[in-house]
């Protein structure tokens, strides 16, 4: 194992609080009125795929943020910001990390979550888009396996992510954003992802790997707000739940 020097005991702590997070938001997030665990859970139309898998991941996924101080010390109107921005990216990204492709099923693990089928998944917005996020899955899993603390650790950095396209920046526009707050937040997690991957892969190969991840997260961020854009071509947004139709404004 690598020189430990990278991650002291305080990063640790820190690592270990997020994971004990992340397993208390699905816990708080359990499923409730469709099948269960084993049972195969129907994804008829794209309205299916926001009622469902993402509405459950988006539910956990803010659960989890939360319950990080560096998100609670930001104010509300820059915790919802955020959200809005964010929240559709990080969903998509999380499909990919419980996605088994030996069953071709998405299931979140150590849950009663019923098995949505990859055949249905790839029935819903266009088949582009799931050709591309299942290359880049894939290229994401060749680059760091499937390490869970790096993933955790991924998902805040993009949450705290402030960079606006044109097509977001009416967003930016409506709300009062303090940008160096959320920078020095985002900045935690960067940080303190970089020197895991150095303790895990050492000095040489993390700058590499650690390009290539973020230039792969940024490429679904790019198709995920392709699909905000165009998401009145593949369902009625007026009838998900307010939280739903504000992730895909």
């Amino acid at each position: 194992m690598i020189n430990q020097v990278y991650v002291t005991e305080t990063d640790w702590l820190k690592i270990l609080s997020l994971e004990n997070a992340y397993t208390e938001a699905v816990k708080l997030n359990q499923t409730t009125g469709i099948s269960q665990y084993p049972c195969i859970q129907p994804i008829e139309s794209t309205l299916d795929l926001f009622r469902l898998p993402i509405f459950i991941s988006s539910m956990r996924l803010i659960t989890y943020f939360k319950q990080i101080p560096e998100f609670q010390q930001l104010d509300e109107d820059e915790q919802v910001y955020l959200v809005k921005l964010n929240l559709l990216s990080i969903c998509f990204i999380h499909s990919l990390y419980i996605y088994d492709p030996r069953t071709d099923s998405y299931h979140e693990q150590d849950t009663s979550d019923p098995l949505f089928s990859g055949k249905d998944w790839i029935k819903t917005l266009n088949k582009q888009f799931h050709l591309e996020m299942k290359q880049l899955r894939n290229d994401l899993i060749d680059i760091f396996q499937m390490d869970n603390i790096i993933i955790k650790l991924f998902f805040l950095i993009l949450l705290f992510s402030h960079t606006i396209s044109s097509k977001q920046s009416s967003l930016c526009l409506l709300t009062d954003i303090d940008s160096l707050s959320i920078f020095k937040a985002q900045n935690v997690f960067t940080d303190l992802a970089y020197r895991y991957c150095l303790y895990q892969y050492g000095p040489y190969r993390t700058p590499m790997l650690f390009a290539r991840y973020l230039s792969k997260l940024t490429k679904i961020q790019q198709l995920v707000d392709e699909i905000k854009h165009t998401i009145h071509d593949y369902m009625d947004t007026t009838q998900l739940s307010p939280l739903t139709q504000s992730i895909v404004q």
